[in-house]
């Protein structure tokens, strides 16, 4: 009952919006992948768990059969940096909790209609240690001023022309930033570096 409620109130918002088209509504994850084909939505909007299967797992394989689609992930609980990280390198563009308002959830949709990277606040958020805060800072202006880069998804080629270095050498700095930093995958830096811009690190 509450998961129809709730649906029904995030779809009457869309609806406000004559910018929106709702162009298909399904039950279950199977349900979602048979629809895509003829639906052929921009944005999937799907919930962390589906009576049938897992939000992640749907989501990979509707990006393996349209790799345009924008997908907004709504969870139930908070999801902790390590699974954040997770979902952003599958591929989802957005992540919010269910309990933040639905005009919330209507602004992310639009944030990854333009193609940006959304990330909700959870109500007890996993943010960035002050030893962390102080590695980032202890990088040299070089380091950091890649690590803006790579955080920015800009390729590794754009950054050696931008700076008037090798490829190799982006790659060097690369490898001392995730080392000095800790981190080991890409989803980390691109999930402290937003967070460290909007202040939550500062």
């Amino acid at each position: 009952m509450g998961q129809r409620l709730f649906r029904d109130s995030l779809l009457f918002q869309l609806l406000l919006h004559s910018d929106i088209d709702l162009v298909g509504e399904s039950e279950s994850g199977i349900d979602t992948l048979n629809r895509l084909e003829s639906a052929k939505p921009g944005v999937l909007i799907i919930e962390e768990n589906l009576l049938d299967n897992d939000g992640l797992t749907i989501a990979e394989n509707a990006l393996s059969m349209h790799p345009t689609l924008s997908i907004l992930l709504i969870s139930d609980t908070p999801v902790s940096a390590s699974r954040l990280g997770i979902y952003l390198e599958a591929g989802i563009k957005a992540v919010v909790s269910k309990h933040q308002p639905i005009q919330d959830l209507v602004k992310t949709l639009f944030c990854i209609r333009n193609g940006q990277v959304y990330v909700g606040a959870w109500n007890k958020p996993d943010t960035p240690s002050q030893g962390l805060v102080n590695a980032y800072h202890a990088l040299s202006g070089r380091e950091r001023e890649v690590a803006q880069m790579i955080a920015s998804r800009t390729p590794i080629k754009e950054i050696a022309a931008q700076l008037g270095v090798s490829c190799k050498t982006v790659h060097s700095y690369k490898d001392r930033i995730f080392i000095k930093l800790g981190f080991e995958r890409l989803p980390e830096l691109i999930l402290f570096m937003k967070r460290h811009h909007n202040g939550a690190a500062a």
